[in-house]
Parts: structure tokens; C-alpha cells; sequence
């Protein structure tokens, strides 16, 4: 695990506790952590772990937002072994407005930090997938950013649902996205969620199921 980047999210989700948050009279709550169990399935990799978050409303408009996830490797195109690990880290913040009383648009922006560590065995054009190539070190670092464009629509009383448009871009790889949160809200501060969002560059779904405690 990239201890530094891991501290950096815990730290900045430790002050969320100490600081009041700037909350509007009604409306939805942008003050909240949150982490569960994600998945990554795509054509060229399968992986899955763990994702950590929090957001903080600084003012009735802004929020401050950062996540922290880890990936654990499964399968990889162009290995026949892989021992690997993807950590990825992001920080930045959102605007968020209120058109009516159950639906607010908000617009996040987030710098991304990835790197994949670990060891892997690589297929040499295609030569080595009877696993007789030598196994080498990887560590492998990309940045980029994420827009993220998205409804918070309460649908229920106690459901929620966010429709999302991500467009990303980090390293070599960038791609559009569309998805479907959902939010149910089964205690005053504690919900459970699920979010998933398709990629058609690469085939890729990422999923997320977790709880939120909100602030």
C-alpha cells in the first residue's frame, strides 16, 4: 500500500470530524464518509478490493471531496502471472446546486494518482503462455483527472438515486462513462450504496457497494 497517499486521505477524512460543516436549512447533506467493496471487470483486467471516501461541505455551494481505493489483480491482459496491486488516490472538489426541492446538479473535478505495483510474468508477443518467461518488478505510476457530472434526485423518502456522466483521463487511457447510483437511507445517518458505472472504450464496469455515515 502507498503509505503516504493512504495517510493523506485518512488525514483529510479525520478533520471532516473536527470541523462543523456549512449545511443549506434543507436539502441534501454533501458532509459524509463513506467505503466498501469495489470491482473493476473489463476486457484487458479483472480486479476488485477495497474504496474509502469523504466529502465535505465547505460552503452551501462547495464541497471538498477525496477517495481512496486499492485493487487487487486477478486477471490482466498480456500476462500469464500476476502478483499486482492498483492503488488509486484522488483529491479535488465540487459545486453543487439546488434546482428544486428533491434535485440538486453537482459537478465534481478530482486530480487522480494510480500506480500499480507488484510482479508479473509477461507474454512475449504471445510466445510465453506456458508461464516460462522470467517474472519482473512493477511499478508503474499515472496521473489525470476525472470530471464527474451527476443528479442527486430523491426519488423516496428514504431512496436516492444519482445518475452520473464521468469523463476520464489518466496515463494513456481516457474514456466516457455512464452510470447509476442508488442510495437507501435505512438509519437518520447511516445509508447503503450502490454504484456502477460502464465504460464502452474498454467494455469496463466498476462497481461499488458500501455504507455512508453522514455528518
Amino acid at each position: 500500500m502507498n503509505n503516504k497517499r493512504f495517510m493523506a486521505v485518512l488525514t483529510s477524512a479525520c478533520l471532516v470530524l473536527l470541523v462543523p460543516p456549512t449545511v443549506a436549512a434543507k436539502g441534501f447533506n454533501y458532509t459524509y464518509m463513506e467505503g466498501g467493496y469495489r470491482n473493476l471487470d473489463a476486457d484487458s483486467i479483472e480486479a476488485d478490493g477495497f474504496e474509502a471516501g469523504f466529502s465535505f461541505g465547505a460552503t452551501d455551494y462547495i464541497h471538498i471531496i477525496g477517495r481512496y481505493s486499492r485493487l487487487f489483480v486477478d486477471d490482466i491482459d498480456g500476462t500469464s502471472y500476476n502478483d499486482l496491486d492498483i492503488d488509486e488516490f484522488k483529491i479535488g472538489f465540487g459545486g453543487n446546486y439546488s434546482v428544486m426541492d428533491k434535485v440538486d446538479l453537482v459537478l465534481n473535478a478530482v486530480y487522480v494518482d494510480e500506480q500499480t505495483t507488484g510482479k508479473a510474468r509477461f507474454d512475449n508477443d504471445g510466445q510465453n503462455v506456458d508461464g516460462t518467461g522470467p517474472k519482473v518488478n512493477v511499478n508503474d505510476k499515472d496521473e489525470g483527472y476525472e470530471a464527474t457530472f451527476y443528479a442527486r434526485v430523491q426519488a423516496m423518502k428514504k431512496l436516492e438515486m444519482t445518475p452520473h456522466v464521468i469523463y476520464r483521463d489518466v496515463g494513456s487511457d481516457s474514456g466516457t462513462g455512464f452510470g447509476l447510483g442508488l442510495i437507501y437511507n435505512f438509519h437518520k445517518k447511516f445509508s447503503v450504496r450502490v454504484r456502477g458505472t460502464r465504460f464502452s472504450d474498454d467494455n469496463a464496469t466498476n462497481l461499488f457497494l458500501g455504507m455512508r455515515v453522514d455528518m
